[in-house]
């Protein structure tokens, strides 16, 4: 019975699945006529790690940024109301 770890994994274009030699995997883009990527396994734990970092950084400074928008815009609404502040505060900070 073959080892189900072994299996390639697919993710839209992408696969993922073991090289010829045991300790590494190999990175493969469909339909790209690029060489294949390969590195070991705890290789690729760290870049996952890396790109989840990066993805939970983007989306704090996108949180963020959403946040400044609305606090922006209620002060903009209070302005606009006739609350009589030249520069309202943002609610937010």
């Amino acid at each position: 019975m073959p080892d189900p770890r072994r299996d390639p994994s697919r993710v839209g274009r992408l696969e993922f699945a073991p090289s010829e030699a045991p300790e590494r995997w190999r990175l493969t883009m469909t339909g790209a006529p690029q060489d294949p990527c390969e590195a070991t396994w705890g290789e690729w734990v760290r870049f996952a790690q890396r790109v989840l970092r990066l993805d939970a950084l983007s989306r704090d400074l996108e949180e963020r940024g959403d946040a400044w928008d609305r606090g922006f815009a209620a002060g903009q609404d209070a302005a606009a109301s006739g609350a009589g502040v030249a520069d309202p505060p943002n609610p937010y900070r």
